[in-house]
This record gives C-alpha cells, structure tokens and sequence, in this order.
C-alpha cells in the first residue's frame, strides 16, 4: 500500500485539474456563491451525468438557464403545472421535460420541508456510519416520497421509470455513482474542484464515484478484484483507498477519472500511451 500511495500522491499533485474542469458538470457549481443555490447546480449537473460528456454539458447548462441567476429563488415559486410548459424543449437520453419539472418541484419541496438538501441528506445519516450508503437509500426515498406520480399520465411510469431514474438506490445494486458525484463536491473541501458547500458529513464517509472508468483502473492498479460494478465494487475500492488516505479517501477520484476519460488509459496494452502512463508504475495491465 506504501508505493500504491506514493504513487497515487504523485500523480494526484502532478495532475492539472483546471485542464479538465471544463470538460466536467462540476463547472456548473463554480457559477454560484450562496450555498443554496450551489446544492441545486450540484444536484441537477450529477443527475443528468449520464451519457456524452457534451451533451451531458448541454443539458445541465439548458436546465439551469430556465432557473436564472438565483435557481433557489426560481425553485421557491416553481409550480409543475403553471410552470412545465417553459421547459418543453428539455430532454436528455432518458428523462424528458416532464422529469425536469418534477425535478424542480421535489427540489421545492425539500427546501420547504428541510430547509437545505443538506438537511434532507444528513437527516438519513446515522452517527455511527462509515459510508453514505444508507444516507443515500434514504435520501432517494424521501425524494421520491412527496407525491410526484400525481404530474404523471396514467401509466407513463409503468412505461418508463421518468424521475425516478435520478435517484437509484444502492439496495438495488446500484453503484449509485451520480449521487456519490454530488456529494463529492458538496462534501470535500474547495479545492478547485470540489466545493466544500456541506458541513454535516465528513469526506470520510463518502464512497467512490464508480464508473466503467474508475472500475477499470482499479482493478489495473489493484484496488479491487471484483469484475462487476456496483455498490459492492464501489466499496470495496473505497476501503481500499481509506486505506492509503482514511480522512479523505476519494480525493483520487477527479484525476483518475479523467485519466479514463480521456482515453489516455487503453482496454488492451498499449506501449505508446501506457509508456507515459503517470501510474505505470502501479499498473497492472
């Protein structure tokens, strides 16, 4: 684990995070300065972090230019039945502009009910917990539990999972990677990247954001043996990196990533891109 650290500290310094932070939805945070709306720009910029990176951009970009220069004072006043016309022209891969008007009204709700998405999240957290899965399992139920069938026509949601598919669930066996995203940059400290809004959980607590990515180079750098993604991987790498950083285990995540989604790290061997590998070294490939 000595030289696994070492290497990953060295490649983590090294790495040029603002090269890269215009190719990920976290940008969209940096917008704001008041927490609340940082929590909105979050939450809506990790849900729809599925698919093209640069539709991915686009849609999160429309989605917020609907809420103005103050999402939270737009969401205060959002009514799904008033207000869904406007966001008509919205749609990305799987979720539509009914799902996005839905969306802003659950996100009402929680600031009316809680006070802060903060809230919402750390009310599902016990004292005693060592990771958010649990939190998270909450967190999507009580999203999904103010009501939001009544804006859907009868049996659209037998057809398709609409607004539900932004909040799985790691009891499901989902790796749950675009909530572990959110709270990533909520939770770890502003460090150019990561936004250090959130107070209530400690970056500790937080697991990997698992993607096809993330799970590839782990299993090249040794820190999981398991082959199939989900909660169970995500873990399993996440205790391994507490391992080598227990107060901030996926400070990793954003350079390692990027490593994959640039393309710079190959299925197969290759000796051109593997040779300028930062972690060659550790790489088992």
């Amino acid at each position: 684990m000595s030289s696994l650290k070492h290497h990953l500290d060295s490649f983590i310094e090294s790495f040029p995070k603002q090269r890269h932070l215009s190719n990920d939805p976290v940008q969209f945070v940096h917008r704001y300065d008041d927490p609340r709306d940082r929590e909105i720009a979050g939450l809506l910029a990790s849900v729809f972090a599925y698919g093209n990176v640069k539709i991915v951009l686009r849609s999160v970009d429309q989605a917020l230019a609907y809420l103005g220069p103050r999402p939270s004072e737009a969401i205060a006043s959002f009514d799904v039945r008033r207000d869904a016309k406007r966001l008509r022209g919205f749609y990305h891969r799987f979720n539509t502009s009914r799902d996005l008007a839905v969306l802003f009204w659950i996100i009402r709700r929680t600031f009316e009910n809680y006070g802060s998405i903060e809230n919402a999240f750390a009310e599902g957290l016990g004292p005693d917990d060592l990771h958010v899965g649990s939190a998270i399992e909450q967190f999507s139920r009580r999203m999904l539990g103010f009501g939001h069938e009544e804006f859907y026509p009868r049996g659209e949601l037998k057809r398709r999972l609409g607004v539900r598919f932004l909040f799985p669930r790691p009891s499901e066996g989902s790796a749950c990677k675009r909530m572990n995203l959110f709270l990533r940059w909520m939770v770890r400290p502003d460090d150019g990247i990561d936004c250090g809004v959130w107070t209530r959980l400690s970056p500790r607590q937080l697991v990997i954001p698992l993607d096809t990515h993330i799970a590839r180079i782990s299993n090249y750098i040794g820190l999981t043996d398991m082959r199939t993604p989900g909660w169970r991987m995500a873990l399993d790498i996440t205790r391994s990196l507490s391992r080598i950083n227990s107060e901030d285990p996926i400070r990793y995540d954003f350079a390692l990533c990027h490593l994959g989604i640039a393309g710079n790290c190959p299925k197969k061997l290759n000796t051109v891109n593997c040779v300028r590998c930062p972690i060659q070294a550790i790489c088992r490939l």
